[in-house]
């Protein structure tokens, strides 16, 4: 504990009990720097600062929009096209799971 995370930054690790029994503490210490919590010995959440948890979300929502931009400058495709496209394509596990079912 205390070591690095694997998220390619390196941030101060904790386990959840000990987010939960120093909360405030470490609420104060994500204005510094992110937390990552651990439970089990696996990483599963990231305390940040609300400003850092904005900027991301700022960020996402640019990449998408940049990615939607480029779609539309692309062309679209047809209805007819599009469902004739999906009925070519090679069936996935996952639908013929559905269909079984």
């Amino acid at each position: 504990m205390g070591e690095p995370a694997t998220l390619g930054v390196a941030v101060k690790t904790v386990s959840a009990t000990e987010i939960k029994n120093r909360f405030g503490q470490y609420l104060a210490r994500v204005a510094v720097e992110p937390v990552a919590v651990e439970k089990n010995g696996r990483p599963v959440a990231v305390l940040v600062a609300f400003e850092e948890y904005e900027l991301l979300q700022r960020a996402d929502d640019a990449f998408w929009g940049e990615l939607a931009r480029a779609a539309e400058a692309e062309g679209f495709v047809s209805a007819d096209e599009s469902l004739r496209r999906l009925q070519s394509a090679p069936a996935s596990g996952a639908d013929e799971d559905r269909a079984a079912s």
